[in-house]
């Protein structure tokens, strides 16, 4: 009579093999999710970006277009106009972003240029 199933020895090679594939292969996923997430923190620096577009366009008297000239706009800023909606979540940490955090609009070639400037300090000037 033949027995049906696994032996001892077949179950352990599986065990090792699967083992053995997951130490390599979790990393990389792992590796993944970190690059996804830090994915969506640039589109939510793209969001803050665009919310201080908008803030500038409709508050022409304030900022003028003149080469050199740096300006600042806090999150708060942009939060009491309407452009953006607290809170306002980092999404690659899931903290919440401060709303003393600034965007730096420089005037490069005659056009507003936008950087989320996070807790750097930012110095304006204007010629």
């Amino acid at each position: 009579m033949k027995k049906s199933g696994f032996t001892l020895v077949e179950l352990l090679g599986v065990i090792v093999i699967v083992a053995a594939l997951s130490l390599i292969v979790f990393p990389i996923v792992m590796g993944q999710f970190r690059k996804n997430k830090s994915q969506i923190s640039a589109v939510t620096e793209r969001l803050i970006e665009e919310a201080a577009s908008l803030y500038v366009d409709a508050n022409p008297n304030q900022y003028e277009l003149m080469n050199g000239n740096v300006y600042c706009v806090t999150l708060n800023q942009l939060v009491n106009s309407g452009n953006l909606s607290e809170p306002l979540i980092d999404s690659s940490t899931g903290d919440k972003i401060p709303l003393t955090y600034t965007v730096k609009i420089s005037v490069i070639n005659n056009q507003f240029s936008y950087s989320f400037n996070g807790g750097n300090s930012c110095v304006e000037s204007r010629s």
